[in-house]
């Protein structure tokens, strides 16, 4: 006897395997998203082994309260190694108390980085970007040119 089957359905128990269904899917969607492999990502910016400096040291001039302040930065081939202040008059120290922290910590930076276009937050902008100008300065002397 083949006979008419009637299913009884709760809208209660539709609505949570729906929920359920959902949920499955955004997890799935999320689990595709962290671990599939998008194009571009995992390669360097630059290879380590390119050659992007002439080594080196090489020097530029700040002047302030007209007496000259040097930065160093010194490179190899492909890495910068050192950034350096040459030591500042009393009055230049007295008038621009914050070059020396602030050079220690632009410094900082862009040896970790590598790179001297990064963004260096903190609550002097000013001294900190006149660092930054001199250091990329000096790597402009010190790029091969292409």
């Amino acid at each position: 006897m083949v006979g008419t089957k009637i299913f009884v359905l709760r809208i209660k128990d539709v609505i949570r395997l729906g929920a359920f269904a959902l949920a499955g899917l955004i997890i799935l969607g999320v689990l595709a998203f962290l671990f599939i492999p998008r194009q571009g990502q995992g390669t360097p910016a630059v290879e380590p082994a390119a050659t992007l400096y002439i080594p080196g040291a090489y020097t530029v001039s700040i002047i302030l309260n007209d007496r000259p302040l040097d930065i160093i930065v010194t490179v190899t081939e492909n890495e910068i190694v050192a950034i350096e202040m040459t030591e500042m008059y009393e009055s230049q120290r007295m008038l621009f108390p914050l070059f020396e922290p602030m050079m220690e910590r632009v410094s900082d930076d862009i040896l970790f980085y590598q790179r001297a276009d990064i963004m260096i937050h903190n609550d002097f902008p000013v001294t900190t970007g006149i660092l930054q100008q001199a250091v990329v300065a000096a790597l402009d002397q010190a790029m091969l040119p292409y």
